[in-house]
């Protein structure tokens, strides 16, 4: 190859570069306008999450795990996927999720106080009306 040539392909890579480069830094400062697509607005409200077998009106929610307690009454108590010990208020609603074999979740609501409770086949449920096993 000449030198002659070497130098108009170098010059031509580097014109190349520096289109590209610019390109780049065009682009990489441009702003989208913002845009509402995609985005749906709805109300929500502590009840959307309650499972039909609970009857109580809840104003408030509380999930957890292990031991640990409801902290207002009329709240929808929501447990973790492991064992829970959970103590209740009153009119309070209580969905377990814990193991179905092994220590399983322990519940105590408040005496006459309306609490239920939707928990696995086998937990211990005390002062706490079952509304619902699930397996």
């Amino acid at each position: 190859m000449r030198p002659r040539h070497l130098v108009t392909v170098a010059v031509a890579a580097l014109v190349v570069l520096v289109v590209a480069s610019g390109y780049d830094a065009f682009t990489a400062s441009s702003t989208v306008a913002a845009s509402r697509v995609g985005l749906k607005e709805s109300a929500f409200s502590v009840t959307n999450l309650m499972p039909s077998e609970c009857t109580v009106t809840v104003t408030s929610l509380k999930a957890g795990s292990g031991t640990f307690s409801a902290t207002a009454q009329n709240q929808l108590v929501l447990g973790s996927s492991s064992r829970d010990v959970v103590t209740l208020m009153k009119n309070d609603c209580f969905v377990g999720g814990g193991p179905t074999t092994g220590k399983r979740d322990k519940v105590t609501g408040v005496n006459g106080g309306g609490d239920q409770c939707v928990v696995n086949s086998g937990a211990t449920v005390s002062k706490c009306t079952v509304v619902a096993n699930r397996p």
